[in-house]
């Protein structure tokens, strides 16, 4: 697996639950560590998933409010996996990190243009805020997803 996959590196992760209604995949360790950090600290239930294949496959079984993932796992699996998510999971809202550096890059504006056309509820942009994702995850896993 090429490093840019994300991996569990240890983190025992959550089993999915009825309560649990955010849904992660991040690729860079830095970002992964700090959400799941941060929505453990706010009592908010989520899944950290490894790779699409698992991602898809919770998502087949469970509905999720919201699905969080960084640029680097779009870049990785292609524009394809957020149409995948929509698909699976209709009523999810979908945030992106995104890292600053890469707005330099063309091919990857193109990339979170193509993403953002595709449905994405919000890109969030490096330096992550605290209260900024809390506040858009609290808000999406307050609706109801059936």
């Amino acid at each position: 697996m090429p490093p840019s996959v994300p991996v569990h590196l240890g983190i025992k992760l959550t089993p999915p639950d009825p309560s649990t209604h955010i849904l992660l995949l991040i690729s860079d360790q830095q970002t992964r560590n700090f959400l799941w950090n941060l929505l453990a600290e706010n009592q908010l239930s989520s899944i950290l998933v490894a790779d699409q294949k698992e991602l898809l496959c919770i998502l087949k079984k469970k509905q999720f409010a919201t699905v969080l993932i960084d640029c680097g796992a779009v870049t990785f699996y292609g524009s394809g996996i957020i149409s995948k998510i929509k698909v699976s999971c209709r009523k999810s809202r979908i945030i992106i990190f995104c890292d600053k550096t890469h707005l330099a890059d063309s091919q990857h504006r193109e990339l979170i243009k193509e993403i953002l056309a595709i449905g994405v509820y919000a890109c969030i942009v490096a330096p992550y805020k605290g209260w900024e994702v809390i506040s858009l995850a609290r808000y999406s896993s307050h609706m109801e997803v059936k």
